[in-house]
Order: C-alpha cells, then structure tokens, then sequence
C-alpha cells in the first residue's frame, strides 16, 4: 500500500485466525486502515484470497495491491501485455503466471468482483517482474495510455477509496501441473468461474447496434434479411475478368485506386461468400448463389506464377481494367510479390466450398493442386513453409522466417487438400510443417505472423526481459490449432489431437470471459463475453477473428465432445453482433479520440486515467464487411444445422442457447429432459432445439419450462425440433 507520494506505508500485524477447515483470516494495522486478508481453499490447488481495506476516515493513497514472490527459478511465464503492467483493459482472460517443472504459481483477478463503481474509482491491475525476484503484484493503482494499446502507471496519480475496498483474486499453487501447461487449469477457472455465469444470460447479446442500423436486428431471423439479401447487394462490387466473365465480392476499401475485393488473411471474401452460399442453398436463393459464386470466380481466375495468384483485385472504371495486389499479409496491403498466409486461407475456403458440394465448384482441385505445389517445392528442410514471396516466386527467407507461424495457415491448407485429393506429398508436407511448429514455435511460444509486427500495434522482435516473453499474436496461432486437429482427423495419431487440445487451451487465453463494466454502449451487460482479443502487445476486445475461431471450438467439440468447447464456440459467434459492423471494440483498450476518418488509428492518454470509456461510440472502427457484419453471419451459417437456436448435450446433461435463447437450467434422468428456457426477444416462429451425444434409450420426454413438450424419438432429436415454447 502506498501513500499520495507513492511511498510504501508501514504497518503491524495484529492477529490471524481459522473461520473453518478450509479458511483462515489475518489482520493488518496501517494508519488509519484496517486490513484483512481471507484465504479459502476453493479447488485443486485454488485459493481465493480477499484482502479488505477499511477506514472511517479514508485519505488520498496512490495504490492498494498484494505481492508475491516466486521462490523457483521458472521455465517459463505469461502475462496479458509485454511490459509487465497490466491494467483491467488487458483483462480479457487475465492471469500472471510462473511455472517451473511441474510448480506453478499463478493469480487471477476475481472479475466478479469488478465492479463499475470500483473501476471508475481506479484501475484495477497485474504486473509480472521476472528480473527483480520473480514477482507478481495484483491491486488497485492508477494508470496512463502512453501509446496505442500501452499502458503505465501512473505514479502521480491519487485516489480515495471512499467505502470500503476489497481486492480479490484466485491464486494457484500447485507442483502438480503439466509441464509448460499450467495455463490449461487457468483457462478452465476462467470459464468455471466467470464465463459460463455469463452465457446463462447472454441471449440479449446479439442484439445489434442501433446506431448503425435502422432498424433493430435480434434473432439471426432479422439478421440474415439485413446483412445478406440488404447489404450484401448494395456493397457488391463486379469484378470484371481477361476471360469476359465477372467475379466478385462485398468491396473493401482499404488499398489501391478503389474499391476492391480482398482474398487475404485479415479480410477474406472467400469464406463471406462460403457463408452465404450456405444460407442461399438453405432458402433458395439463386441469385445470391451467384453472387456468392463470383468470389469463386475471382479467386480461380486470379492471375500468378507457378500456381501462387494475386489476393486483392482492385476494378479500374475507366478502362474496365483490373489491378492486382498481393495481400495484406504485411499489416498494410501490398502489390509486389505473393503472400503464401493470404493465398492458403483463400485456397482453404475453396476447399471448403468443393467439400460441401456448392454449384461453380469445377477448377477448384486444380487450382488448389498448382498452389499445393508451389508450397512443396519451396518448403524447406527444417520443414518451414515460406509464405513471402518476390515476383517471381521466389522465397523472401528472412521475412519468411521472422513469420514463421504462418506455416500452420500453409499446412491447413495441404490438409484439407489431401482430405479431397489424398496424394501423399501434400501430408508429408503438412506433417513436417506441424514438426516444425513443434520445435520451433510452440515451446518459445514465438507466434510470429505478420500481424505481430506490422498491424496497427506495430512491434519488433525482441525478447520482453521483463515477463519473459517474446510478441505473440493469434491469427496463425488459430488456424494451426485447426490444422492439427485436420491431421489428427486424416491420420488418427492421437499426438495430434492432443497437441491440438494444448494450443487451442493456450489460445483461449485471449477469449474474454467476461464483460468489461467500462466498456458500454451496448444493450446487454454480457456483450463482449467469448470475443477475442488478438496479440500481446494490443489491447481491442471483440476483434472479428472471433467468429472464425467459434468455427474452430466447434470442430473441436465435435472431435472430444468437451461441452466446454461448444459453449465457448457458441460465445465466440455470437460476439460479432453487438458490436457489429465495427471490427472490434475499443480498439486501444481503453481512450476516446476524435472519431472521423482522419484520426482513425490515433490515440492519446486521457485525464482523468479513469475515463477511458466515457465515449464508447469513438473506440470503434469499421475495416470491411468482411472482417465484421459479413464474417460474423457467415460463422453462424457453417454451424446452422448444428446448433440451430439451442443445443443440449445429453450425456453431459449441458443445454445453451444459441439464437436468443438462455437456458437457464437443463436435468436429464432415464427417459426426461427438463429445460428451462427464455428469451429478450419476441418469437414469430417455433425455436428449434437440438440434440447431440444421446446415449441410451429410444425416446425421451421433453419438458420445457416445467411444460410436457411430449416424447420424442433420438432420430428425431438428432435432427432438431421445432417446439412451441414461447406462444
């Protein structure tokens, strides 16, 4: 505890006493402040501390927190932000951790605790310092915005605390735990403890902005209508092609001399148009079909060498020609070259349309063939697949290599190839190129791609001494979580499905799993719940990576059949929509700034530190319809058949709802399922439930709302019932 000069106070000890078997309770005397410390034994090497600051006459003090020490030398550590202070706009899914061998020593703000009122009186905040002893601090002190997405403390800063002041948290303590994988127990605490308390009533999530639509979107039923058959129309842009045939796509504009259609990594029209191809076989619509189809297009007729091709085409109206750009594979879009990262996402979600049997799909193997080997004979003896390239086609070594993570972007491709065109050489080299992750990347923890150092939070490459990290960032990092479950689904070596499992746990440490009470503008109090974040070194919520992630926990639900996985899926998709059409939410942390286009991307600290989000509607920033509104429904689309307004895992006895639905409470016995279900929004039609992982009986009895819903056969429950719950 440190005074308004930010000296350390001194105090005494007074007593300490047991409350029960599992909890004790220590006081402390600092001038006027009584102090005391509760520590409950809550779980399998869990302690929940609350340390209790009280005063009748409280002054102005810089900061309230605990520290600790960790006595072993770690092999590694984590926290949110390089840097090593940590303030609540890095909370997403917050921890400070050591580990060494199999002991770890972790704290986790208790997020319960955080309230508005605590939060506009100071920030809350962590800090990691592994040069000067180890230590993990946890507490209240004031912070400053010193960059994009960097904070400080603020040493001049004062405070009162008013009322009495609690700082809780959870801490780990365990010699138990998997070597390098303690996060993995900590990501469970975090969806335990804060997300799956959220989710109960998250329905009112998805509810739209109405500041940026006219009229007020709820269910995916007043969704699809607006983004698909409105929009979508309205923002298209005609590519025409050397051929005479025109390709296609929502227009992004973000390079050239116009409007555009990307196929990169960040902004891919490919997988807009897979989702709604989806939707327009679901309703009939052959008009969408072909529009969705123009993307196919596009992306089959894009010109290159060797079986690379361009990913931006940027139509000129003049003369009807075109200009092609490379990507946006270096943070901001470039001509030159080819980018190996932009061309397999793209080449992945073609596959994706030839797997599920969609019209227009001829040329697809071939051209996914020519990129196939265009990667083999470039790959590398340590197994790297490079992924930047000069004009000619050439490898770009260093660059390739400084973003190296990319890789799994390349063997997500060559898997999905081979899952539809099963030649040995393309998972010969998809499976070198996992080994090379495995050496390479995952033990450093180097998620290097290029939005690590040339996206809006620009960063280089040093080693942060102080949290013993290097820069990291998830988008390479999600799509290798899906390759090697893609591999573990095309070979059964149970080494794949268990790496797989430890690096989709690794990247839930940027899934939110709560909402930031600062963070407003929105209907619902749970609307960033399950969004992600994207690196450690920036700080937005809610970035739209989110629904392609969502995809992802669902493959990997359906491959362990942990309900954990779908229902943080299900979060995850559903993120988009609250802060639809913008690409995420605050998108440095926290701090107003001017909100036309001409400071888009600048920042400044705001005084007072505590007002970060008095202007939540200048914190957002719409890049395209496909890293936003479209990404999000088409998310949704992929899983339709899946999940279709709530799903209920049987044997695990787990119902979520899905579209506007909160499942309050779901019991299974031998031949009755018992469901409480509601919903903020009005009802035109039948809700759907679906079943999945029913095991034993023919039948079982539905009882929705303490209402015989009658029986059902398990066919029928597979496939989803329509049920008259809310008339």
């Amino acid at each position: 505890m440190r005074d308004s000069s930010n000296q350390i106070m001194t105090g005494r000890f007074v007593k300490m006493w047991q409350n029960d078997e599992s909890s004790i309770t220590e006081e402390m005397s600092i001038g006027n402040y009584r102090i005391t410390r509760k520590l409950a034994v809550v779980g399998d090497g869990w302690l929940h501390v609350t340390t209790r600051l009280e005063s009748e006459n409280p002054k102005n003090i810089h900061s309230f927190s605990d520290r600790f020490s960790f006595s072993q030398n770690p092999d590694w550590s984590y926290a949110p932000s390089i840097g090593g202070f940590i303030p609540d706009a890095y909370y997403k899914a917050p921890v400070i951790m050591y580990q060494s061998n199999s002991s770890a020593f972790a704290i986790v703000p208790d997020l319960n605790h955080l309230n508005k009122e605590n939060l506009e009186r100071c920030n809350h905040f962590m800090s990691l310092n592994l040069p000067e002893g180890q230590l993990l601090s946890v507490g209240y002190a004031p912070t400053k915005l010193v960059a994009h997405s960097v904070y400080a403390e603020n040493k001049f800063g004062t405070w009162n605390p008013d009322t009495n002041l609690e700082n809780s948290y959870f801490l780990l303590l365990t010699d138990e735990a998997e070597k390098q994988q303690a996060y993995r127990r900590i990501v469970r605490l975090h969806w335990d403890q804060f997300g799956r308390r959220e989710q109960v009533y998250a329905a009112g999530q998805q509810a739209g902005n109405t500041e940026t639509h006219e009229q007020k979107l709820t269910l995916w039923d007043s969704w699809r209508p607006v983004v698909w058959e409105q929009e979508t129309p309205k923002l298209w842009l005609d590519i025409p092609l050397a051929d005479g045939s025109l390709g296609g796509g929502v227009k992004t504009l973000r390079w050239g001399p116009g409007p555009s259609v990307y196929l990169s990594s960040w902004f891919n029209s490919m997988r807009t148009a897979f989702g709604m191809a989806l939707y327009a076989r679901r309703t009939n619509n052959s008009e969408l079909m072909e529009l969705a189809a123009q993307t196919v297009n596009l992306a089959l007729k894009s010109p290159g060498i060797d079986g690379a091709f361009k990913c931006i085409a940027v139509p000129v109206k003049e003369d009807q020609s075109v200009v092609w750009g490379a990507g946006d594979g270096n943070g901001g879009s470039t001509g030159e070259g080819f980018l190996g990262y932009d061309m397999s996402w793209t080449a992945y979600w073609l596959l994706r349309w030839h797997e599920a049997g969609l019209p227009h799909r001829d040329g697809i193997l071939a051209k996914c063939r020519d990129l196939a080997q265009f990667f083999i004979d470039r790959q590398k003896q340590d197994g790297l697949i490079p992924t930047q390239f000069n004009k000619h086609g050439a490898v770009r070594e260093d660059l390739s290599r400084m973003v190296k993570a990319e890789t799994g972007s390349v063997a997500l491709f060559l898997l999905q190839l081979y899952r539809q065109d099963p030649q040995q050489q393309y998972l010969n080299a998809a499976e070198r190129a996992l080994l090379f992750l495995e050496e390479s990347v995952i033990p450093s923890r180097q998620w290097y791609d290029y939005e690590t150092f040339w996206s809006c939070s620009p960063r280089t490459i040093p080693y942060c001494e102080i949290t013993g990290q290097w820069p990291a960032n998830n988008l390479a990092l999600s799509q290798t979580v899906e390759a090697f479950l893609l591999a573990w689904e095309m070979t059964k070596n149970p080494q794949y499905l268990e790496t797989g499992e430890a690096v989709m746990d690794y990247l839930l440490l940027y899934q939110q799993c709560w909402t930031h009470p600062l963070i407003g503008g929105f209907e619902s109090k749970v609307a960033l719940l399950g969004g992600f974040t994207t690196q450690n070194s920036d700080a937005e919520w809610s970035d739209a990576r989110q629904s392609q992630i969502g995809n992802m926990l669902m493959d990997y639900y359906r491959a362990t059949g942990k309900t954990e996985y779908l229902e943080r899926g299900i979060a995850a998709l559903r993120a988009q929509f609250p802060i639809s059409p913008y690409e995420n939410v605050a998108h440095t942390g926290y701090g107003s700034r001017p909100s036309t286009p001409k400071y888009v991307g600048r920042v400044a600290a705001v005084e007072p530190w505590f007002s970060y989000n008095r202007f939540p509607e200048k914190i957002r920033g719409v890049s395209s319809f496909h890293w936003g509104t479209g990404s999000g429904m088409a998310g949704i689309e992929m899983e339709e058949g899946f999940l279709r307004d709530a799903v209920v895992d049987v044997a695990a006895s787990r119902g979520i709802g899905v579209n506007g639905i909160n499942v309050t409470d779901c019991k299974i016995d031998k031949e009755n399922i018992y469901l409480k279900i509601n919903s903020p929004f009005q009802w035109k039609r039948k809700p759907g439930i679906i079943f999945h992982n029913i095991n034993g009986g023919d039948r079982f009895r539905l009882i929705i709302n303490d209402k015989d819903s009658g029986f059902y056969t398990v066919k029928e429950m597979e496939a989803g019932v329509s049920i008259d719950i809310f008339q």
